[in-house]
């Protein structure tokens, strides 16, 4: 750091925070930018809100489908005594053990837990604006927690039952604790860093990369004295370890392997890697896109390949030496997926998972109005013109360019997601609001020959973003196919029907949308209807 510092009791420098100049630079008086803060984190908290109501007729919320069933169930059982479970963890453990509590002591069914993420989405502005604040200045603070706090994917990830809404406050506090350390040499805020990074590794196992870079970052990035440097890293050490040994040593208990998160990575890679890989989510059996089906598919079928019982490590590193292999046969056909898959992962499209917020957007107002206009493919260019403006901070910014590299080739060396994306939005966001200030100072003060190369970065960043790579037609299809089939489940076979339908008229070639379709109309006692979905479906898949 190259900020002034003094010496605290313990012998190591502490940079105190930069409170007079973010107090000029959020207007001058001293609670003008905690005030303005805590306006948009209420803001942000009251669209959130009326998001909820406004979606709680959305099919795949009053019948809930996929990963969310999976761990609404997982929650119930949990919260019905069953909280150390049989067997090692095949999927991040967090966040039903989170729902377990709220259903457990607050008897929170659907309404209240999207109800109890919201809140945290909004906590999670706060925390963002307050890194930002710390990271550049108070202005650029505010401007990226109201970026955030009206952001679609957002309040749409914290608004269903998906582990998203959990893993996004949680890096929303990890950018907070790191940005908060960067000026106070505590050794609290360096244990901190060590506790929510493990939380948020036992919430999104990919973040398990990152926990190298901590301690690298405190070595060589704060001017301590060695021996100050080393009991910080002891602390952050000491913070994982509290979190992420007893995950070992339960699932050492259950399966006789040390892991501190899950045995799910090999089947994950593969999926995301084989020769038939697109780069999206596949089911290793087609048609088993559900938890239900996942583990067991994957244990099954490396069972039978190698002819004997596998332990859950076995069968993870059975399905990445087969992704290894098959990248082995055919090299460059790795080579051309993992370039799609770059500019997948930073495409303006959301790609779906079951739930997609087009059918949200059907039934929620501000996600109507809001999406058009705000998404990632204006913040990913904002946030690199934000990172061109601010190279001459490199020294106190290398941390975060490099959690946000680590982030986005972890993503792509999998298969993607939108849910998967949101960590990277958080992280781009800080300099997507410092893009956005830089670039009103500069047209301000007519700095028109400083805006050159941020203009030209940005250009062609936005023109890589927003380039069609998706079979979005398709992908949406299939969206409000699954919503169409959550309806019939719902019994509501009304609306089952108008949304199957829509999916067969948005990508007339899915099969499946006809099939669906067909049995819907069969269960109204339209046979006839019925016959000619049928019809169509097995012309176009045979094998149905």
């Amino acid at each position: 750091m190259t900020r002034p510092s003094r010496r605290s009791k313990s012998g190591s420098k502490r940079v105190p925070p930069r409170e007079d100049s973010d107090k000029r630079a959020a207007g001058g008086s001293g609670p003008s930018f905690l005030v303005l803060l805590s306006a948009i984190g209420a803001a942000a908290l009251l669209l959130r809100l009326i998001h909820v109501l406004q979606t709680t007729e959305t099919p795949t919320v009053v019948q809930l489908i996929g990963d969310a069933k999976g761990y609404f169930q997982w929650a119930s059982r949990i919260a019905g005594g069953d909280w150390y479970g049989s067997e090692t963890f095949y999927q991040a453990p967090l966040y039903p053990y989170v729902l377990a509590v709220k259903i457990k002591f607050f008897g929170a069914g659907v309404l209240g837990i999207r109800v109890c993420q919201a809140m945290l989405g909004a906590v999670s502005v706060v925390l963002l604006g307050m890194a930002t604040k710390r990271m550049f200045d108070a202005t650029a603070g505010l401007v990226a927690a109201a970026m955030y706090a009206i952001y679609p994917p957002a309040f749409y990830f914290d608004g269903i039952v998906q582990k998203t809404a959990l893993a996004s406050f949680l890096l929303a506090a990890l950018l907070a604790t790191t940005a908060r350390f960067q000026d106070d040499h505590r050794r609290r805020w360096s244990a901190m860093i060590g506790i929510v990074l493990g939380l948020l590794v036992l919430t999104r196992e990919n973040a398990l990369l990152w926990l190298p870079i901590l301690p690298i970052w405190i070595w060589l990035g704060c001017q301590l004295i060695r021996r100050e440097r080393v009991i910080h890293i002891a602390c952050y050490v000491g913070g994982l370890a509290l979190v992420l040994l007893p995950v070992a040593a339960r699932n050492a208990s259950l399966g006789g392997e040390w892991s501190p998160t899950t045995f799910q990575a090999g089947p994950n890679f593969y999926i995301g890697n084989n020769l038939a890989s697109n780069g999206l989510y596949r089911p290793l059996v087609p048609g088993h896109e559900t938890p239900f089906y996942e583990r067991a598919d994957a244990q099954r079928l490396a069972e039978q390949a190698e002819g004997r019982q596998l332990s859950s490590r076995e069968v993870s590193r059975f399905w990445a030496d087969q992704a290894i292999e098959e990248i082995r046969a055919d090299p460059l056909h790795w080579v051309q997926l993992m370039i799609a898959k770059s500019f997948m992962v930073i495409n303006h499209y959301e790609v779906p998972d079951v739930e997609s917020i087009d059918v949200y957007a059907d039934y929620s107002r501000p996600l109507r109005l809001i999406t058009p206009w705000w998404h990632f493919g204006i913040l990913f260019p904002l946030a690199v013109w934000g990172v061109v403006a601010t190279r001459r901070q490199w020294s106190q910014l290398w941390l975060y360019y490099l959690l946000i590299l680590v982030m986005a080739a972890a993503i792509v060396a999998f298969f993607i997601l939108g849910r998967y994306r949101q960590p990277l939005v958080l992280m781009l966001v800080p300099f997507s609001a410092m893009g956005w200030v830089d670039l009103y100072q500069r047209i301000r003060m007519k700095n028109w020959a400083g805006i050159l190369a941020p203009l030209i970065t940005s250009l062609v960043a936005a023109i890589l973003c927003n380039l069609p790579v998706h079979d979005e037609s398709m992908l949406s299809a299939s969206s409000y196919m699954n919503a169409g089939v959550a309806a019939g489940q719902a019994g509501n076979m009304r609306v089952s029907i108008e949304l199957l339908s829509h999916a067969v008229q948005t990508h007339p070639e899915m099969a499946e949308a006809h099939v669906n379709l067909g049995r819907a109309l069969e269960l109204t006692n339209r046979p006839q209807d019925a016959l000619i979905y049928f019809a169509n479906a097995q012309k176009l898949d045979p094998t149905l």
